[in-house]
């Protein structure tokens, strides 16, 4: 029996990534977006955090190239994963240009924060 762990698009339309788990040794991560807005505060934690294990994803499928369905793919490889993303040729194209953008506006909108809080 296979089962679906959602790690976003849970309690807003943001952030979709769907784990499928086959087993308890591999399983398919569907999308892996941002967290935008309203969305990244009712979850509760950054749009960017990977916050769940990776050790079983053996593959990403990218249903298309929206920042919400495939913003945090940066940080996914950040934490390790190294497996392969398959998407529609489009969407490979179009993947480099938006996850430029995304990075972009997550350096712009932490530089903001940090200069709103007086961090460092």
């Amino acid at each position: 029996m296979y089962e679906f762990q959602h790690h976003g698009a849970v309690n807003g339309v943001t952030g979709s990534c769907h784990e499928l788990i086959f087993n308890r040794d591999e399983s398919l991560l569907v999308d892996c977006g941002l967290f935008q807005g309203k969305d990244a505060e009712k979850e509760g934690r950054g749009e960017k955090a990977i916050d769940f294990p990776i050790d079983t994803v053996r593959a990403v499928v990218i249903t298309h190239c929206h920042i919400d369905h495939c913003g945090r793919i940066p940080w996914l490889l950040a934490a390790g994963y190294k497996g392969p993303i398959y998407a529609t040729r489009a969407t490979s194209r179009l993947l480099p240009l938006v996850l430029k953008d995304a990075m972009k506006l997550g350096v712009s909108r932490d530089q903001g924060l940090i200069k709103k809080g007086g961090g460092q």
